[in-house]
């Protein structure tokens, strides 16, 4: 040993002072060996002693010889301090020692190698610990033998190991872990840890079995895995799985549990294989995976269906990244602190000063390793990345990478879906429904070429983009398949999916909730709803009387009678009113007769005047008259305009009698019947809705199951037609019948919303490079292009202009406005009518007059100047005598401009 002098401190202390603190190193007694610790000093009176400062491979150790009257200054304290500071700043021992703990299965194991390995590299490497040695002690110990474990770590405590490794026996950590935490000695593990609660001085490079579990279920997510099988070994391994069925409860993942060992390897897979489960989940002693596989290939499990995901880490980068933890911990730590020696037992509760500042360096370590990057939180392992691995043309490529923050992220996004089999040909169930599936008509045509529609130039185009021939089947009962709730079965096109007869089914096929709990599909090709297929409602036959249609009939009677009721309350005030009754001759001012010209007619002739718009040649004076004048004229102004505003409207258009206007209209009524397709998702709509209207339309074609459910769509369009009828069916194919049958329209809106898909067996690899197949062909508008081909542009299509329609109105015809002339004519009739009787009334009077004169010759005499035309518009008034008009004497003035009054004393002035 090689000692240097650095400096020698004689030294007294001060006799009035107990105790001196001083920012310096701290001598420590340890037994007979003395050290010191270089963060205070401290002097004890009555303490006297020789000094003496040595320095060997940053160890430091003190010798104190007794001396006499010498005293030391405050230089000297700083001198101490000063050196302290230079030779003491990092100082790790030269050798660590480190301890190990394995099980006794786990003896000359790749775990063994690979912690002894670890050891190796970091003493061969001269840039990680330069000025220090580790050394490790190895103990063996039963599984489940707790007691004798503890036996061996006390032991390697009394040696003085810094940090221990292992066991990887859960039971056997346990009590490992509560030795460590009592004597504050790092424990450093590369375990599966079930539980979560925080250990002190633990620290676990395995994953968090929260994020692993989380790992799993995005990696489901993403591969659409909806059955599974689970395989454990241990119960530990159960309790493991459990946890990963907790995460994924939301997925309603259908889930098999099995425990299996090498030797029920077969027994377990074979009973997986009859269930007809393809994704798996095992969770097994990585030991054992050679037979696992040897087992999977003999039962010819390995083809493109089956998907497996091994859950379980060797143990083995694990621990070899530990011992680098480890080390990468002390590197820090010698940078800014000094590690000393300890001596602790299990006999006493003495614990390590230093554990907790070397647990907290090894707890902020952040290196890359083995099995990538290494970081902690509260000792256990966080921003760690997990590769995604897949054996790719008989070799392991990475696909894709797991991060807690990211989640899954596929670089390969074909490696889950690889398809290496371009001569493959795949059996295709499809139904015929037109326009999507049709047979042609030609009899020479054999295979595929005998099908043609929609459904079949889709699946050319996504045969070619995705690479695998086919072949096209119709389904036996031409049902596209329904759940039926009393046999617990399906039918139609769903049942062969199910039971795998055919790979892919291309048709009008709805998804909803009950397929695809049963059978995959691809994204929608096609959006659509529910809609009421009926017969175009017959035009409203025409009417004489048309015109009084803009009105209800009740509202003429309300105008009739307001008509009425005017009248007379005009003739009633003007009667009362005095300033209505005027004196007929203005001339004679003294006259005592006076006149009201508001008779009972007259009044009814004003009312009528100004209801038509009309003068009547009468003036109400009075102010109560007016008052009713004007409130008639206000009455008639809406009136008129009402009238004349909708009259347009209802002579125009022409008036369709439409006796549904939707779901609620049919649901409401009996007389028109309505049913749907038997056996499809239209019918199973609205079998299992929850609304009451579609509930209570359900019930009605429950009731009339025989009369109201069709085979095909040509059955129901064909009832249609035949009338008191309404077809539900999706909207797709009522807008293929609706534009090609002038005598077909729909009812109302869509009921609801969906979609059509192509529908694979559950876990088929085919459906996710089908269903971005249908997502470029609907970017490149080729999926338009075949709806544009099929539904619009096949040559038979009704040209009905229902926008020429809309825009132009109907011209007025005789059947329309003929009404206003029959009125026309029946008051001109009634006029002449009263025409006559007037002449004759006026006739019958005048004869009364005279004697000499009959009525026959007065009449044909007034009618004889009345059929002259060409006669003056003025006649000459007949002179009649009237014998009983006649005084037996006349008198006569003598002077009749003289005005001077006769004999008589009477007075005639014609001029005043």
């Amino acid at each position: 040993m090689i000692m240097l002098l650095i400096n020698v401190i004689y030294f007294q202390l001060l006799k009035a002072l107990n105790f001196v603190y001083i920012t310096l190193p701290k001598i420590i007694k340890n037994g007979t060996e003395k050290a010191i610790e270089f963060t205070w000093i401290e002097v004890i009176s009555k303490t006297e002693c020789n000094c003496v400062l040595y320095y060997f491979n940053r160890r430091f150790a003190i010798k104190y010889y007794t001396l006499t009257s010498r005293k030391v200054s405050t230089s000297h304290f700083l001198l101490l301090y000063f050196l302290s500071n230079i030779l003491c700043a990092a100082a790790l021992p030269p050798v660590i020692r480190l301890g190990a703990i394995f099980t006794e299965d786990q003896r000359d194991s790749s775990v063994e190698f690979s912690f002894k390995y670890a050891v190796y590299r970091i003493n061969k490497d001269k840039l990680l610990l330069s000025n220090t040695q580790l050394i490790y002690d190895i103990e063996y110990v039963p599984r489940d033998d707790s007691f004798r474990t503890t036996k061996k770590v006390c032991r390697q405590l009394e040696l003085g190991v810094n940090a221990i490794f292992g066991p990887s026996d859960p039971l056997l950590a346990a009590h490992v872990q509560s030795i460590c935490e009592s004597f504050d000695i790092p424990h450093i593990e590369s375990r599966i840890d079930y539980k979560a609660s925080i250990k002190e001085f633990s620290i676990n490079l395995y994953p968090s079995q929260r994020l692993m579990n989380l790992a799993h279920r995005d990696l489901m997510v993403f591969l659409n895995w909806t059955k599974t099988a689970i395989i454990y070994e241990d119960d530990f391994g159960l309790f493991n799985q459990q946890d990963l069925i907790r995460a994924t409860t939301d997925l309603k993942i259908e889930i098999y549990i099995r425990q299996a060992s090498p030797e029920t390897y077969r027994r377990v897979l074979r009973a997986i294989r009859q269930k007809e489960i393809y994704k798996i989940i095992v969770d097994t002693n990585p030991a054992y995976i050679n037979s696992f596989f040897r087992t999977i290939l003999q039962l010819q499990m390995n083809d493109y269906r089956y998907h497996y995901m091994f859950t379980t880490f060797t143990q083995s980068a694990l621990m070899f990244d530990s011992v680098y933890t480890f080390a990468a911990g002390l590197t820090e730590l010698d940078r800014s602190h000094l590690l000393r020696f300890h001596n602790i037992s299990c006999s006493n509760d003495m614990s390590w000063n230093d554990g907790l500042s070397l647990y907290n360096y090894i707890n902020s370590v952040s290196i890359h390793g083995l099995t990538g990057h290494v970081s902690f939180v509260e000792g256990y392992r966080n921003r760690f990345q997990i590769d995604l691995l897949k054996l790719k043309h008989k070799k392991i490529e990475k696909v894709g990478i797991w991060k807690p923050d990211v989640g899954v992220n596929i670089t390969d996004p074909t490696a889950f879906y690889e398809i290496h089999t371009s001569n493959t040909t795949l059996i295709v169930m499809t139904r015929e429904e037109k326009p999507y599936v049709m047979v042609r008509n030609e009899g020479n045509q054999i295979g595929n070429s005998r099908f043609e529609g929609f459904c079949i130039d889709l699946l050319e185009a996504i045969a070619t983009q995705v690479g695998f021939h086919y072949k096209i089947e119709l389904v036996p009962d031409n049902m596209y398949g329904v759940y039926n709730p009393d046999s617990n079965s399906w039918n139609g096109i769903v049942r062969e999916l199910m039971e795998r007869r055919a790979d892919l089914a291309v048709a009008s096929m709805t998804i909803n909730y009950a397929r695809e709990s049963v059978i995959d599909f691809t994204k929608p090709f096609m959006n659509l709803g529910i809609g009421i297929l009926f017969k175009v409602p017959t035009s409203q036959p025409t009417r004489l009387f048309s015109f009084m249609n803009p009105l209800a009939m009740e509202i003429w009677l309300y105008v009739l009678g307001a008509y009425v009721l005017v009248s007379f309350t005009l003739f009633v005030m003007a009667r009362f009113s005095p300033y209505e009754w005027n004196n007929p001759h203005p001339c004679l001012i003294d006259s005592d007769i006076v006149e009201n010209q508001f008779s009972v007619s007259n009044s009814f002739w004003f009312i009528t005047g100004t209801f038509l718009r009309q003068g009547s040649g009468l003036n109400p004076k009075a102010t109560s008259t007016r008052i009713v004048g004007g409130i008639w004229w206000f009455f008639t102004l809406i009136i008129i305009s009402s009238y004349t505003a909708n009259l347009a409207a209802f002579l125009t258009v022409e008036r369709m009698i439409t006796p549904i206007e939707s779901a609620s209209d049919l649901a409401d009524q009996t007389d028109i019947s309505y049913g749907t397709l038997e056996g499809g998702s239209t019918m199973t709509f609205f079998r299992d809705s929850k609304i009451d209207i579609y509930r209570k339309m359900w019930e009605y074609m429950e009731k009339r199951r025989s009369s109201v459910f069709v085979k095909t769509y040509e059955e129901g369009i064909k009832h249609v037609l035949e009338g008191n009828y309404a077809f539900l069916m999706e909207s797709t194919m009522l807008d293929y019948a609706v534009q090609r049958d002038c005598n077909l329209t729909q009812i109302g809106g869509l009921l609801d919303s969906k979609g059509y898909g192509i529908a694979t067996p559950k876990g088929s690899i085919w459906r996710d490079p089908m269903s971005l197949a249908i997502l470029e062909l609907q970017e490149k508008g080729i999926i338009q292009i075949l709806y544009d081909k099929w539904w619009k542009n096949t040559g038979d299509v009704c040209n009905r202009d229902e926008k020429s329609k809309e825009s132009k109105a109907n011209a007025l015809g005789i059947e329309n406005i003929g009404g206003v002339f029959v009125v026309l004519l029946c008051g001109l009739a009634l006029a002449v009518v009263v025409a006559i009787l007037e002449f004759c009334w006026h006739s019958k009077k005048t004869v009364q007059l005279t004697e000499n004169q009959s009525l026959c010759s007065e009449m044909a005499e007034e009618l004889r100047y009345a059929i002259h035309c060409h006669a003056s518009k003025k006649r000459p008034s007949l002179k009649r005598i009237c014998v009983k008009c006649t005084p037996d004497s006349t008198y006569v003035p003598v002077n009749l401009g003289s005005g001077t009054p006769n004999i008589s004393g009477v007075h005639y002035n014609f001029f005043n």
